[in-house]
């Protein structure tokens, strides 16, 4: 994501922020571009409120265009890279004096105009990310694409931190009522040092698979985020991407940034976007990598809206050797999301009696709740 701290310089992070609104469809020339510099370089900067409305009045021609630049300047000049919160100002006592799902009402004595302004763009944020948190990947528009991002991040965010103490939490064993009596017998009847079990902690192996065809276009940027996020919980990680050919990108999930590691994979491949064999995808798979990769302590993650162009028994054949290898097949189908979905096509049909949980990968929403089935992976 585009952000003034990925620049090392004023004049580069200017520059970076006019690139930036110019793909959201704002006309800035050089003349905009220079005159931006100029307000940075004069002191503007050091003051984000009148560096805004400073930009704003070079880049707008209209008032419809404020909307667009204003959530540009919000994301991209923000302070902390993974937390964006609009700033109210109160000048004088504010009670909570009710919340509910969709809002927060905020009253309090002697509030001005530009106070309430505030107050109600900080609900209205508020109610816009927990709308963007349920919206359908494929419905995101343009203008929500920057808020979507930095969403994500934040939420992954959590989901990272909280499979990291779940992990943590099943290595510890159950408590050895025993050894605590017998440790703890010159104490009385005051037990202070509880002793427990040693439990040995296997570590499982991770295996994805991400479907990057035509049809996962819309899905496959927020699903590989999450693969970002799963790869610092689980050490031992392997993932490859698959329409027509089979791709493995372990080695590029090394990298610390994600936008760099998808120039790359992009370049190493002439399948991304492309129609869809997924049968043909996990045999190769079964060909070149499942001994290697496989055991009974894996776990098999197949991200795919299963609309196969190949051949169903093949697909159902290759999918049984994977489940004869692994201890877990997972299968996430952003379709399973929409309403009223059934898994009538041919691969996905050919495909369920092979796997262990079949679930939804369409929103944040959904990616966060996967966290039952890799917490104790």
């Amino acid at each position: 994501m585009q952000h003034y701290n990925n620049y090392s310089s004023l004049e580069a992070s200017v520059l970076g922020f006019c690139e930036l609104c110019r793909g959201h469809e704002l006309s800035i020339g050089l003349n905009h571009s220079e005159e931006a510099l100029m307000a940075a370089q004069s002191g503007f900067i050091n003051d984000s409120k009148s560096f805004k409305i400073a930009l704003r009045s070079i880049f707008c021609s209209s008032e419809g265009e404020h909307s667009t630049f204003n959530r540009c300047f919000d994301i991209y000049w923000r302070k902390k890279r993974h937390e964006y919160m609009p700033k109210t100002r109160i000048r004088k006592q504010t009670k909570i004096i009710k919340q509910t799902k969709e809002s927060v009402v905020l009253v309090g004595s002697g509030d001005d105009e530009e106070t309430k302004k505030d107050g109600a763009r900080t609900v209205s944020g508020a109610n816009k990310m927990e709308s963007l948190r349920k919206t359908d990947f494929s419905k995101v528009s343009d203008i929500d694409h920057l808020l979507m991002d930095e969403l994500a991040e934040k939420l992954l965010l959590q989901l990272n931190h909280r499979l990291k103490r779940r992990l943590r939490a099943s290595k510890e064993g159950k408590i050895d009522f025993r050894k605590t009596i017998r440790r703890n017998l010159s104490q009385g009847d005051n037990f202070f040092e509880l002793s427990k079990k040693n439990r040995k902690f296997e570590k499982y192996r991770m295996i994805i698979l991400l479907d990057v065809s035509g049809s996962m276009d819309k899905y496959s940027f927020y699903l590989l985020k999450f693969i970002w996020t799963l790869k610092s919980n689980f050490k031992n990680i392997e993932a490859f991407v698959f329409s027509t050919k089979l791709l493995r990108i372990t080695e590029f999930i090394e990298k610390v940034q994600i936008d760099q590691a998808m120039l790359q994979m992009n370049a190493n491949s002439d399948h991304w976007s492309s129609g869809t064999v997924i049968g043909k995808c996990l045999e190769e798979f079964n060909d070149q990598y499942s001994k290697m990769v496989l055991n009974g302590r894996s776990i098999t993650v197949i991200l795919s809206d299963g609309l196969d162009t190949g051949e169903p028994e093949l697909l159902s054949e290759e999918l049984k050797k994977i489940k004869l290898r692994t201890s877990k097949v997972i299968w996430l189908n952003p379709l399973k999301g929409m309403e009223g979905y059934e898994p009538l096509a041919k691969g996905m049909k050919a495909a369920l009696p092979e796997i262990h949980t079949f679930e939804s990968a369409h929103n944040l929403e959904s990616l966060m709740e996967l966290e039952k089935y890799l917490s104790h992976v």
